[in-house]
């Protein structure tokens, strides 16, 4: 801004340049425009990466089909649901428990998304389940059942905790799963990479010989599909596939 000589015209917005510091707003304001669109556009892919990395969630986008299958010890576990909405999601689970008499589960469940929080660089959930079926010893009948869970998780790019709470309960059946997991990404990875997360689970299952189990694995996501792979520390093997579609 150059010193205003007596020969100059007067200012009528006072001692200022009003053009001048209009072009600067104005160039002020579209690089504040373009700052908060890159930001929202950085939440909004961080999201949709971190809730796609992140193990079994029993609720994915309106519409989505989530399937889910594997082993860890002595349980076996199926999940197929639908999800009606962002928040809430309903299908089958089903549920083996290997022991000295072998205990089926199988039923219909509801879940939802109790609270979630998308931060910049992080992501935490909450989700609870409740459902109903037939639970009971293989090849000695079954009984009316019913399952509540309950998880929560928190994950940034390269760190994973994750608590999860499965109960059965029947005239013959109880059975409790309770785990707790811990991970790092060695690098980091868009969603359509191949990303890979090294994890640390414990595992407790009440009413088994065995009733808890240490379990590093691997875990491998790319876009909708999900495969963790590892073993117990009693060389049993750990195997879950998931996929959204």
């Amino acid at each position: 801004m150059h010193r205003r000589r007596k020969s100059d015209p007067a200012w009528p917005f006072g001692f200022c340049d009003f053009q001048k510091t209009s072009q600067h707003r104005l160039v002020q304001s579209h690089l504040f425009s373009q700052l908060t669109q890159t930001k929202k556009l950085k939440i909004i892919s961080t999201s949709i990466l971190l809730a796609a990395s992140a193990a079994a969630h029993p609720v994915a986008f309106e519409a989505a089909y989530q399937l889910m299958f594997g082993t860890a010890g002595d349980v076996q576990n199926f999940e197929l649901y639908r999800s009606y909405s962002a928040q809430a999601a309903w299908g089958i689970h089903a549920m083996r428990f290997e022991g000295a008499e072998d205990e089926v589960f199988t039923g219909l469940q509801h879940n939802w998304l109790l609270k979630r929080w998308n931060l910049p660089s992080a992501q935490a959930n909450v989700y609870a389940g409740l459902g109903a079926g037939l639970a009971g010893e293989v090849g000695n009948g079954s009984s009316p059942a019913g399952i509540g869970f309950f998880r929560a998780d928190y994950e940034t790019r390269r760190v994973y905790t994750a608590f999860d709470a499965k109960l059965v309960e029947s005239a013959d059946v109880s059975r409790g799963v309770f785990s707790a997991a811990v991970g790092i990404a060695p690098y980091k990875a868009d969603f359509d990479q191949l990303n890979t997360w090294l994890i640390l689970q414990v595992e407790h299952v009440t009413g088994m010989e065995e009733n808890l189990d240490i379990v590093p694995k691997v875990r491998f996501f790319k876009g909708p599909y999900f495969l963790e792979l590892g073993s117990t520390l009693r060389g049993q093997p750990v195997a879950n596939f998931m996929i959204h579609f």
